[in-house]
């Protein structure tokens, strides 16, 4: 389904020493690995299941879409000497095939964690280890394009401002910001899947300030920075379960994963291991039999000159 990517092993591409600060920045839990650094919030494991679900999750989605942006940049992307932006790229399966799809261009990949490759990847690609919480190291109006996906599980809304402000900044007047997320919302969902989807919202926004339904604010953070007069949006739903084919099949088995990957953070929610992988089963399976679905959203919005007094507005795609 959809363009798969052969898996790049960035263990075999680092030094000892290398390996050594990488460690640095990690703890674990039981025996799964997460990030442990400061006024970073990442809700997921950084290990090699982990990146497995991440490259099947955007198969998915580049499959759900058929295109890797919705952004009108095509025509900028096949000129020489375009910069790209990818934020918090991971395993960077999005970034490597997109360098090899637009040759004329040169992409940056950025991540806290780095877990892309460090050697081996094609000419027109840098990755840089930054968090983009702190302040990236890049001159106002660098780059022609910035894109930043599936980040609700690593930014607080407050996260949020900070991380869209300098998505802002970074961007060229004339160039374009992109978004892809989700929320954690279903459609005919039952009684069971509701319950403890609220309770699951609940915890999260009040024990690990996590805000699960961000879609409706990412156009407000854009607007505040006073650049982007028209945001544009657009969403696509995603079937859940059997109902849905093969794209159902396989979008509730790759939630399913992400779901229980989060089962070791779960704990300071108040769940057991095994208690939150029983909930997510029940959820899954109620959701296949009411023909549920969720969504997946993608906005992008051109930066002008500053402007104090504009007021933006969203146009639906």
């Amino acid at each position: 389904m959809g363009k798969k990517l052969s898996k790049f092993d960035h263990r075999k591409n680092i030094t000892a020493v290398q390996q050594r600060e990488i460690q640095s920045i990690y703890c674990y839990k039981g025996d799964r690995k997460f990030l442990n650094v400061s006024n970073v919030n990442y809700m997921y494991p950084i290990d090699d299941n982990e990146s497995d679900r991440i490259q099947e999750n955007y198969n998915l989605y580049r499959y759900v879409w058929n295109d890797n942006f919705s952004a009108p940049i095509k025509d900028i992307l096949n000129s020489n000497n375009t910069q790209v932006l990818d934020i918090g790229c991971g395993p960077a399966m999005w970034t490597l095939e997109m360098a090899t799809e637009y040759p004329k261009s040169r992409f940056v990949g950025i991540d806290i964690a780095p877990t892309f490759p460090i050697r081996v990847k094609p000419n027109n690609v840098e990755f840089l280890q930054e968090n983009i919480l702190t302040g990236l190291p890049h001159a106002d109006n660098t780059f022609d394009y910035v894109i930043c996906r599936f980040m609700m599980f690593a930014f607080t809304t407050k996260d949020w401002e900070i991380a869209i402000k300098e998505i802002c900044r970074v961007c060229k007047v004339g160039g374009h910001i992109e978004f892809m997320e989700k929320d954690i919302l279903f459609w005919n969902e039952g009684n069971f899947t509701r319950k403890a989807r609220l309770t699951f919202v609940e915890e999260l926004r009040t024990k690990k300030k996590i805000e699960t339904v961000i879609t409706p604010k990412i156009p407000r953070f854009i607007a505040d920075t006073k650049q982007f007069p028209v945001i544009y949006h657009t969403e696509r739903n995603v079937p859940i379960g059997k109902w849905g084919g093969v794209l159902g099949e396989n979008y509730k088995f790759i939630y399913t994963w992400g779901a229980k990957n989060l089962k070791s953070i779960m704990k300071d929610c108040g769940y057991n291991e095994r208690e939150w992988d029983s909930v997510i089963d029940k959820c899954m399976k109620e959701l296949s039999e009411n023909d549920g679905y969720d969504k997946i959203h993608r906005f992008w919005a051109q930066k002008e000159e500053l402007l104090q007094h504009i007021e933006s507005y969203v146009i639906e795609v």
